[in-house]
């Protein structure tokens, strides 16, 4: 029994969950044999990566029966913003992934949080990202939500981590992967310049692309191009910080990376976690799986160039040695770290970085060999020219492919169990009992014990017929006894009892809660909202109002805003006209009331706020200390397309990038009247007076209103 109790003990003592990335069937079997305790996936809709291969409907449901037999859990992003028409669609989802067991949806969409909290009360809801949490206070709005866990933002430093733990909710971190520059949820950037919403799953990473950088119209000297592409994070050193702060998971961006990422990421993370060190041999096929370089992030209070790569925006993998010579199509490197046949390359130096697959290597003497190791110097074939001094990058490690390959196939995760066999005697049933710490089940043998005639059964006969598990999903790792008296079992009983107990612990494990669905009924009582609000520079706009940062999308939403005690809300910029009067016709018509909305009929746009100044890294220090430079000067962004961005910082150095020219709908005032909207939004970033008081003239021809309040 003391075995027992110290197997119950130890489930206990490793309390942080380690969550993975899972995009495909591939990367979930390497996430489980690397040992996390949650994964995070998504099915085709609604999760914020689109491109992933996401699981079907049934997919998921094996997904999550595979996950539960092993004491693991699975989070299903829905972490999209919804339009009108898609959130009854959205919320149906959510109750169909409830109904086959998901142990959490990861929501951005305030209308689908607020739908859920009222409708399905007993689903988990995990605040995604995507809503840029980093203060207590609005950790504080997510619990009236009934959200259970908040996905801090990764500009959280960690300071505003330990604060946002002290409020008492679940507070999920990020770890490992790519971070986005922008603060999550409130990037335009490829939605309004490329028609990709990266709101909704669809992101073309324009924060990876070459800019060049203008002070007062003249390109500033900076060779550098990617001005706007962060490092990676990697906080798997922090682990254990995290843990004793009480962070509840730790979580590792990237699903849409390989499998040997997924499984070197979990491995380690774990590792740390155990609270072992991480070596060089572990450090260097992290690298070898994604990287852009490393950073300890907002949490290190990294800033500048320990913040960004602003030489290259892609995987860096690892440096291995550079290039000595060419001749016709093969090139002559000497080796830093060993390179195999089929690992994959990539020849830094060139204006545009040249990969290829190592299919071919030649030793000195130009012999065939399979692979080249440190100090050496080898030959491979190439199809372009190479400038000579060129760094070669491993950007592919095919024995690290290998070794995960053989991981997955040769290693399946097992369930660790306890077994107790007890017996009251001949004429007494065999009751086999199986836990695994959180689960128990009881089953009895079909047929009594017999009396022994010879060799009574022995505790090693029980150990080795019910230790026989390979084809299961279960290892029993201990055994208990209970037996009376000298007893016997015919093998086929004992192994028909083996396996009925662990048919049914598979049945306990899978098992679903039924589902409380309650009818919606929130009323909704709004004031009247007119008139146009303008908004000089950077201050904030009204304090009553939900401004864009809550990226309302759908009535839902307004009604959610509402309820937490906002005047109205303004709409977001990614919502169409027609979608924006989707919106108001569904909420007048559920709600019985005017729909307090605002529109945004002028001004330079901001398509990314970010904890980075590019002004500041690339003139100054990166340091972002007594630099107001972004305001001494007009500093721009040019794109290879030709695209042209405006650079302003607030008070607090958080730097926007703004469109070069206003959006203007004050044309389409009229339109937005005739659907209900009677309050207008203008923005003024940094038109002078004379174009300030054009627009204000055109608005008052188009809207009586605004003329009355001028003559006012």
């Amino acid at each position: 029994m003391e075995t027992w109790l110290f197997f119950l003990y130890t489930r206990g003592m490793n309390s942080l969950e380690i969550l993975a990335p899972v995009g495909s069937p591939a990367t979930l079997e390497a996430a489980l044999q690397a040992g996390c305790d949650a994964i995070y996936c998504a099915l085709p809709t609604f999760g914020a990566r689109a491109y992933a291969d996401n699981f079907t409907l049934e997919q998921m449901k094996e997904v999550i029966h595979r996950c539960h037999s092993l004491h693991v859990k699975v989070h299903v992003t829905m972490n999209t913003l919804l339009f009108e028409d898609e959130i009854e669609a959205a919320y149906q989802q959510a109750k169909q992934l409830y109904e086959i067991g998901v142990d959490a949806l990861i929501v951005q969409d305030l209308g689908l949080i607020h739908l859920l909290h009222e409708r399905l009360p007993g689903l988990c809801l995990h605040a995604s990202t995507q809503l840029s949490i980093t203060r207590p206070d609005q950790i504080e709005q997510c619990k009236k939500l009934g959200i259970q866990r908040v996905v801090l933002a990764r500009e959280c430093t960690k300071e505003q981590i330990q604060a946002c733990i002290q409020t008492g909710i679940e507070v999920e971190v990020f770890v490992q992967g790519a971070i986005c520059i922008s603060y999550s949820g409130q990037c335009l950037f490829s939605s309004l310049v490329y028609g990709r919403s990266g709101n909704r799953g669809l992101c073309a990473q324009p924060c990876r692309m070459p800019y060049r950088l203008y002070k007062e119209g003249e390109p500033v000297d900076f060779q550098e191009p990617y001005l706007l592409s962060p490092k990676d994070l990697s906080l798997i050193e922090e682990v254990q910080t995290l843990q004793n702060m009480g962070v509840c998971s730790v979580k590792i961006e990237g699903r849409m990376k390989n499998r040997e990422y997924v499984y070197k990421s979990v491995e380690l993370v774990k590792k740390a976690r155990d609270g072992f060190l991480l070596d060089q041999k572990d450090r260097k096929e992290l690298k070898a799986a994604f990287n852009r370089g490393f950073t300890k992030g907002h949490f290190g209070q990294k800033r500048g160039r320990e913040l960004m790569n602003m030489a290259a925006g892609n995987h860096q993998g690892i440096s291995i040695g550079k290039v000595l010579s060419q001749r016709k199509d093969r090139i002559q490197i000497k080796l830093t770290e060993t390179l195999h046949q089929n690992d994959g390359i990539r020849i830094a130096g060139l204006k545009e970085d040249f990969g290829c697959h190592v299919n071919y290597i030649y030793d000195a003497s130009g012999k065939l060999v399979s692979q080249g190791t440190a100090g050496q110097k080898i030959w491979i074939p190439v199809s372009s020219k190479v400038k000579i001094g060129s760094s070669i990058l491993k950007t592919v490690d095919s024995q690290l492919q290998k070794q995960v390959d053989q991981i997955i196939q040769d290693q399946k995760r097992k369930l660790s169990m306890q077994c107790h066999l007890s017996c009251q005697g001949p004429g007494h049933p065999l009751i086999c009992q199986l836990s695994d710490g959180s689960v128990q089940v009881s089953c009895e043998s079909e047929v009594p014990a017999q009396q022994a005639q010879k060799r009574p059964l022995a505790k090693e006969d029980l150990i080795k017929q019910f230790s026989r598990t390979q084809d299961t999903f279960v290892q029993v790792d201990g055994f208990t006894f209970d037996l009376q008296g000298e007893i016997f079992f015919p093998l086929s009983a004992l192994n028909h009892l083996r396996k009925q107990a662990v048919d049914l612990l598979y049945q306990e494990k899978i098992k679903v809660q039924p589902i409380e669905e309650k009818p919606y009924h929130v009323a909704c009582t709004s004031l009247p909202l007119e008139g146009i609000q303008i908004q000089e520079g950077l201050s904030r706009p009204c304090q009553e109002l939900a401004d864009l940062r809550y990226n309302v999308t759908n009535s839902y939403a307004l009604a959610c805003l509402l309820t937490l005690g906002y005047r109205g809300a303004m709409i977001s910029l990614e919502c169409s006209f027609e979608q924006t009067k989707a919106l108001i016709e569904a909420f007048e018509k559920r709600y019985q009331t005017s729909a307090p909305v605002s529109v945004w009929i002028y001004g330079k746009r901001r398509l990314m706020l970010m904890n980075h100044c590019v002004v500041n890294t690339v003139c100054k220090d990166g340091k972002r200390e007594k630099c107001a430079l972004c305001h001494q000067h007009r500093f721009t962004l040019k794109g290879k397309d030709g695209k042209i961005y405006r650079l302003l910082g607030d008070a607090k150095c958080h730097m926007g990038i703004f469109e070069s020219q206003a959006y203007d709908a004050i044309d389409k005032i009229a339109q937005y009247r005739h659907i209900g909207v009677c309050h207008f939004h203008v923005f003024f970033l940094d038109e002078g007076p004379e174009k300030r008081a054009e627009i204000c003239r055109r608005i008052a021809l188009c809207d009586r209103t605004f003329l009355l309040n001028l003559n006012g």
